[in-house]
């Protein structure tokens, strides 16, 4: 094999006809599975796929409760597959469970919860068992105010501890509960820092808006105080600065909005107004909001997802409508451009969107709580996804020939340049590189062999799942 190798590499020195190729690039096209439901048998006003138990899988964790329905938190512990067990309910101390921020509050190893009130002034605090069990504790925290339509957990003050963070709807303000790791009533929190607004807030996210390093705040409001979103910017021991709003149109509730980095500079926050039609992605100048990009969506649009959903370096938008309960796919196409590609039927919900790797695929799928459906859903994504490809274009110069073959016998034996994209050099598509692909390869240049497997002659995904990987097709898909 070595004396063949050796006078295969040699001869193939002498050749020089090349034959060259135009290329164009072509984009994943999304694709999502029918909605599967998993039951809970009561009406979910929230739900979110964690790692509860620490064994690496997700669990779908789920609160009910309203007027007839005792309140609980139900956690379907993951097989890491898109299956959930039997439900284990935890009881919780708020009438109307709205929000579930989950995070290890004191510092035990195991991780707890905190579910907010939409209506009043309490929250649950649940310390973790591991086992997908909670024990209600006492967390008291002065000043704290209510409802809390959304709560997150996020080390704000970059401390080492986590914080807890909500929009107070009826008191005008957005709520740091600064954390301090310890196992204690009292002493579990350090303080309040409570920001003042100019209206009712339904939502929040924490992103360093400004570009200084530090964590900031931004919000969206409701219809009755005139929508739109606000930035309040870090100005150091722990207080923000008075808001900065902007409308822009955009007067419906905000019920949920993402600080994200779209076009690789300061991030934008990205909202959907209900009843106006709209997706709004708002640009910052440091950190104060400008006038947004108005994208079209459903008029009933509640809630909304990011992620890069064909994994190509650009993220992509889910929205919900909480009429049809459909989700709306947008297809990112770079900046802050983005395409309606896709609507995925659901049913009548209004909790938030999760884009989530549910079965562990390494593709984001879709996941939300289905209120009057009494289940939890998740949509798997099917999308052909990762770096487009021309298969045979060995060194990615954008034309197929024998330098190809030249360049993957110098990679396979002779030390050469590793491809940047292997998935080109699997000439056969048996899921390898190997003597066998240059020799395909020489049958298909000089002497009829083939068809090559797709993607071959314009740029494409591979159709067949293997190990290899497409880093960077050079200027084959430019």
């Amino acid at each position: 094999m070595l004396h063949f190798k050796t006078l295969l590499f040699g001869g193939l020195l002498i050749l020089s006809t090349l034959c060259g190729m135009q290329i164009d690039a072509q984009s994943a096209t999304i694709e999502f599975e029918a909605g599967i439901s998993v039951p809970i048998n009561n009406p979910v006003n929230y739900s979110r796929l964690e790692d509860v138990n620490g064994d690496g899988n997700l669990d779908i964790v789920a609160v009910v409760g309203e007027p007839g329905v005792d309140s609980a938190l139900n956690v379907l512990l993951g097989n890491g597959s898109g299956s959930f067990a039997t439900a284990i309910a935890s009881p919780i101390s708020v009438n109307f469970p709205w929000s579930i921020a989950i995070a290890d509050f004191d510092e035990d190893g195991l991780v707890d919860a905190v579910v907010s009130d939409l209506i009043s002034s309490q929250f649950s605090y649940l310390s973790g068992n591991g086992d997908g069990t909670f024990t209600m504790e006492p967390r008291l925290i002065p000043g704290w105010g209510g409802g809390n339509p959304q709560i997150l957990a996020i080390d704000v003050d970059e401390d080492g501890h986590i914080d807890l963070v909500a929009p107070d709807f009826f008191g005008s303000r957005l709520l740091v509960a600064w954390g301090t790791g310890i196992d204690d009533p009292i002493a579990a929190f350090d303080g309040l820092t409570a920001t003042e607004l100019s209206g009712f807030p339904l939502s929040i996210d924490v992103e360093d808006l400004d570009g200084d390093g530090d964590l900031d705040l931004c919000c969206g409001f409701n219809t009755g105080s005139g929508g739109g979103v606000a930035t309040c910017l870090a100005t150091g021991n722990r207080t923000f600065s008075d808001e900065q709003r902007v409308i822009g149109g955009l007067e419906g509730s905000h019920w949920s909005v993402d600080a994200v980095d779209l076009d690789g500079g300061l991030p934008e926050i990205v909202t959907v107004a209900e009843a106006d039609g709209f997706l709004g992605i708002y640009p910052l100048q440091a950190g104060i909001p400008q006038d947004p990009t108005l994208i079209p969506v459903s008029t009933s649009s509640q809630q909304l997802g990011v992620g890069d959903l064909d994994l190509d370096g650009i993220l992509d938008l889910v929205v919900r409508d909480a009429t049809t309960g459909n989700f709306q796919v947008f297809q990112g196409s770079g900046g802050l451009g983005f395409q309606t590609v896709l609507e995925i039927d659901g049913p009548t919900a209004f909790p938030a969107v999760q884009i989530v790797d549910v079965d562990e695929d390494g593709l984001l799928d879709i996941f939300a709580a289905d209120y009057s459906a009494l289940t939890v859903s998740y949509y798997r994504n099917l999308t052909q996804a990762g770096e487009a490809f021309i298969r045979a274009d060995v060194n990615t110069d954008g034309s197929t020939n024998v330098a190809d073959v030249i360049f993957l016998l110098a990679f396979l034996f002779s030390g050469g340049a590793v491809p940047g994209c292997m998935d080109a050099g699997d000439i056969n598509d048996d899921g390898s590189n190997n003597i066998s692909d240059a020799i395909t390869l020489l049958a298909v240049l000089f002497s009829g062999g083939g068809p090559t497997p797709a993607p071959v002659g314009s740029c494409g995904l591979d159709p067949t799942q293997d190990n290899l990987d497409c880093l960077d097709s050079g200027e084959s898909c430019l």
